[in-house]
């Protein structure tokens, strides 16, 4: 397995702890009884977004901070030819994500639903989806791109 796609296979479990992590503490932190396990979700998450950095640096020898190219991941030709074909994909996933949203608030303007709590959980879950599928959808077409 190359180092690229053992990059994208770490990250993209990494990702799924602190984005899941950063969902449940807007949802616990509603509930006054919660909090207490809305903060310690939320240290968790940082932890794990700090530790992701400092392995992926010392491991691959790979600075994910103030990088000037995005595809940092990428060794060769070929690795930036799949990340390039994946980020195109993504791209019209988050275009669609968007046009999602829009269509959320407008469905709820219109059904006159539009109240503080019910705009909380749409804008959860729909944050909750913008982390989720993107990054699922580069993990799977990485591997099905990256045939090695």
């Amino acid at each position: 397995m190359s180092d690229s796609k053992r990059i994208v296979r770490f990250t993209f479990w990494m990702n799924k702890i602190w984005q899941i992590g950063f969902v449940l503490f807007s949802i616990l932190m509603i509930n006054n009884n919660m909090r207490q396990i809305a903060t310690m979700i939320i240290l968790v998450s940082f932890v794990a977004i700090i530790f992701e950095r400092i392995y992926v640096s010392k491991k691959y020898h790979v600075r994910m901070g103030n990088q000037k190219d995005e595809l940092y991941f990428a060794k060769d030709e070929r690795d930036r030819d799949i990340a390039l074909k994946v980020h195109s994909a993504l791209i019209n996933t988050f275009v669609s994500l968007v046009m999602t949203l829009w269509l959320l608030l407008i469905a709820m303007w219109v059904m006159d639903i539009f109240s503080i709590k019910v705009l909380f959980y749409v804008l959860n879950g729909w944050i909750a989806c913008a982390f989720i599928i993107p990054d699922i959808q580069y993990y799977v077409l990485w591997h099905k791109y990256d045939q090695q």
